[in-house]
């Protein structure tokens, strides 16, 4: 009777590993394929133009402004932190 009870909860024991294991195996088999897919698929590829494929922009003009000078707004700032002693 009692070897009747272990071959019972053996083969439960059997079971429950056999399924776990095959549970993680079919989870690394999806997250195997989602990761080819996503290595692999087109709209994660990046896409590099040639050089020749565009013009480069011509850069605009640039003014000097002297490093003392403020803008009308930076001298409004600057006033403002004063007057409130930060």
């Amino acid at each position: 009777m009692v070897w009747e009870l272990l071959a019972v909860w053996a083969i439960v024991a059997a079971a429950i590993v056999w399924f776990v294991r095959d549970e993680r195996r079919a989870q690394l088999e999806k997250l195997k394929e989602r990761a080819r897919r996503y290595a692999t698929g087109p709209a994660w590829r990046h896409h590099v133009e040639p050089a020749h494929a565009a013009p480069m922009p011509t850069p605009q003009p640039v003014t000097e402004r002297k490093a003392q000078e403020l803008t009308a707004i930076q001298r409004k700032f600057l006033e403002e932190v004063r007057r409130q002693g930060l």
